[in-house]
C-alpha cells in the first residue's frame, strides 16, 4: 500500500472515531432520561408529576443546564484554551518544536 492510501485510511478512521465520540456525548441525555424513568416512583413522592411529565420537564432542563455549563466553561473559565495549554505542555513534539523556534528567534535577534 502506498503512503497516501495509508494516510487516507488513517484519516477515515479518525473521522469515524470523531463521529462516534459526538454520538457518545448524546448518550448522557439518554442515560439521564432512563434514570428519570427508573427513579420516577421516588421522584413522584417529592413532585406530584407523572413519568411522562417528568420526562417532558427534566430532559429539556438537562439540555439547558448542559448548555449553560458549556457557556460558562467557554466564556468565563476559557476551558478550551486551558485544555490546549495543558496538552501542549505534555506533548514532547510541541516542546521540541517550541525549543527549535526559540533557537531560531535567538539567532534572528543576534543578527
Amino acid at each position: 500500500m502506498s503512503r497516501e492510501k495509508l494516510k487516507d485510511i488513517r484519516r477515515s478512521l479518525l473521522e469515524q472515531k470523531y463521529r462516534f465520540d459526538l454520538g457518545r456525548q448524546f448518550l448522557v441525555y439518554v442515560n439521564f432520561a432512563l434514570l428519570i424513568i427508573a427513579a420516577s416512583d421516588k421522584i413522584k413522592l417529592i413532585i406530584d408529576l407523572k413519568t411522562t411529565e417528568l420526562l417532558l420537564v427534566l430532559v429539556p432542563l438537562s439540555f439547558i443546564a448542559t448548555y449553560i455549563l458549556g457557556y460558562i466553561l467557554d466564556k468565563f473559565v476559557k476551558f478550551p484554551q486551558a485544555t490546549q495549554m495543558v496538552e501542549a505542555k505534555r506533548s514532547p513534539y510541541t516542546l521540541m518544536t517550541q525549543e527549535k523556534l526559540d533557537k531560531i528567534i535567538e539567532l534572528l535577534e543576534k543578527q
